[in-house]
């Protein structure tokens, strides 16, 4: 009976071999490689087997799985150069999958070329070629065809794994040890040899980094701080912090030791503790249990590979300073709640942002309320704790945060009307200016207020020449002479109007060149009132010199010296109590 015919395929080239999804042509320092771990494994098979440790048992005179696939393998290590029955034992659904792919392997070792290769990749145990053969799964056979690499070969045992069977590999040890994780010290010991930290040992402890053996042996803390691994057969390890915050994203140090068990669940081998404590934190009052509890969800997650530790020890930190549950938290440190000026001392800024700051502190502490602010200005009211966390260590970023909450009350507090401080405060939550220029111009601002607010009749407007003097006079007060010279040269309207556009330049030395703006009768009636002019404008000046505390001596000079100037210019309306 003639077999069915060949199809070809359009562009098919003739004599053309298809190979399988995954797999490639092995290179020459490929097949070389191959050869050489199929060759030992051939050679040496009983090493893709755990040490069975475990001396328990099971309930009803049941077999553990374990030792199930070890009668089986060792079962097919008895026929490793039968090849049609390897052959046999690779193929088929049924069947232990380990012994299946060990099967499958030493097929592959009895074969006399190696031509093409399968690729395995994984994200966290790496990458590897093997030869496939047979229906075992990838991960199996490349365990098997890699039983010299310490992680790789765990890989055939996964299934075993999940169950709850435990398996630690190291160079020169492979071991079993039931369900229970009980680590080998000499797993630890080649965990930190092959470390990319340097150790050294120490009163007993395995010390990474600048630490005192004495101090990681009694659990003492640090200033500095550093982690304290302790594992359940007592060997202990300090790591400095700074270390895994320097190295970690490219040198990780857990993640190694942990992938050299099965399942590498090391929180099931080992206790992490953080010794450290913020700066300032009272050595003999203990830490909020929040506090511990969150640190140990920190590194629960570090200890299952789920943190990046060039992020770890900051998270460490953070964990423990975002649930200290009272007094003010800066940075790194602690200051207690009736440490105010400390605190503040911690922020950098100017004297006008740690007095808003202060302000603010103040009124949190008037509410019973708190407020966690970070590193950007963003802030989180706290409406059940009396407790100031802050990332930030400028006093902007500190304003920033609360600007939307106090800032209007702020500028009400520096004086500010309410109606003009609403205007201000929309401003700066709208575009935000550097806290320290824009205070120091609301501040500067009101002083000059303030100022303008004890020259007499400032509150008022005063009638005819008077009240054009006195203009004047407040314009030069809170602009400058330079804008009051220029409102002199444009005076109009009557010459006597004129004329004390005139008469104020002279009083300001000003009038030369200035002469073509203003008409003679103008000079010449402005000139005989430059003399009251220039007294009038002398008391203005003791008057904005003066402190707020000075007596008003002055301003019953300007009154005086403005009743002069009325005199003098024959100005007829009186000029109001003051």
């Amino acid at each position: 009976m003639a077999g069915p015919s060949k199809v070809e395929f359009p562009g098919q080239k003739k004599n053309q071999r298809m190979r399988m999804r995954g797999t490639k042509q092995a290179s020459a320092d490929a097949q070389k490689r191959l050869r050489k771990q199929l060759s030992s494994l051939l050679d040496e098979p009983e090493k893709v087997m755990p040490d069975m440790v475990w001396s328990g048992k099971l309930a009803w005179g049941r077999v553990d799985p374990v030792t199930k696939s070890l009668k089986r393998i060792r079962k097919v290590i008895e026929n490793r150069t039968n090849r049609s029955w390897l052959a046999k034992r690779m193929k088929g659904a049924k069947g232990d999958s380990i012994a299946k792919a060990l099967a499958g392997s030493l097929v592959a070792a009895l074969d006399d070329e190696i031509s093409m290769v399968a690729t395995f990749k994984h994200p966290i145990y790496g990458n590897g070629a093997f030869v496939r053969k047979g229906d075992a799964k990838p991960a199996a056979m490349v365990g098997i065809q890699h039983f010299h690499n310490p992680r790789l070969r765990l890989l055939p045992w996964e299934e075993h794994a999940k169950a709850g069977w435990y398996f630690f590999s190291w160079k020169g040890g492979f071991v079993c040890t039931g369900n229970e994780a009980k680590v080998p010290t000499e797993w630890i010991e080649d965990g930190i040899k092959k470390s990319e930290y340097k150790s050294v040992e120490n009163n007993g402890c395995h010390i990474i980094g600048e630490l005192d053996g004495d101090v990681v042996s009694e659990g003492l803390d640090t200033e500095e701080g550093y982690i304290r691994l302790e594992f359940q057969e007592g060997s202990v390890i300090g790591i400095q912090g700074s270390l895994l915050e320097e190295r970690g994203a490219k040198d990780p140090f857990i993640q190694p030791l942990a992938l050299k068990m099965l399942p590498p669940k090391i929180s099931s081998v080992v206790d992490a503790e953080l010794k450290w404590r913020p700066n300032g934190w009272p050595e003999e009052e203990p830490l909020p249990e929040s506090a511990d509890e969150r640190v140990q969800e920190v590194f629960d997650a570090w200890l299952n590979l789920g943190v990046d530790e060039s992020r770890l020890w900051m998270m460490l930190k953070q964990a423990l300073l975002a649930n200290l549950d009272r007094g003010f938290v800066v940075g790194d440190a602690w200051f207690s709640e009736d440490d105010i000026d400390g605190c503040l001392d911690a922020f950098s800024g100017g004297k006008d942002e740690r007095r808003a700051v202060k302000f603010i502190i103040s009124r949190l502490h008037e509410e019973r309320r708190g407020v966690a602010i970070d590193n950007e200005g963003g802030a989180e009211w706290l409406e059940d704790e009396c407790v100031i966390r802050s990332r930030a260590t400028t006093l902007h970023n500190f304003l920033k945060a609360s600007w939307s909450e106090f800032g209007l009350e702020l500028l009400e507090d520096l004086g500010v009307d309410e109606e003009v401080a609403h205007g201000i405060w929309q401003k700066q939550l709208e575009r935000p200016a550097p806290f320290n220029n824009f205070l120091r111009k609301v501040i500067d601002g009101q002083e000059e207020k303030n100022k303008l607010a004890r020259i007499p009749w400032s509150d008022i407007t005063l009638k005819g020449l008077c009240g054009e003097v006195q203009d004047l006079i407040l314009k030069a007060a809170s602009e400058g002479i330079g804008k009051a010279n220029a409102m002199a040269t444009k005076m109009r309207g009557s010459i006597e109007v004129a004329a004390l556009g005139w008469a104020w330049l002279t009083a300001q030395g000003k009038g030369s060149g200035n002469e073509w703006h203003f008409e003679n009768a103008a000079r010449d009636k402005g000139g005989e009132w430059a003399h009251s002019v220039a007294e009038l404008w002398g008391a203005a000046e003791s008057i904005l010199a003066l402190s707020e505390s000075d007596d008003g001596t002055s301003a019953e000079e300007y009154g005086a010296a403005m009743e002069r100037f009325r005199k003098k210019c024959g100005e007829q309306n009186e000029l109001p109590s003051r």
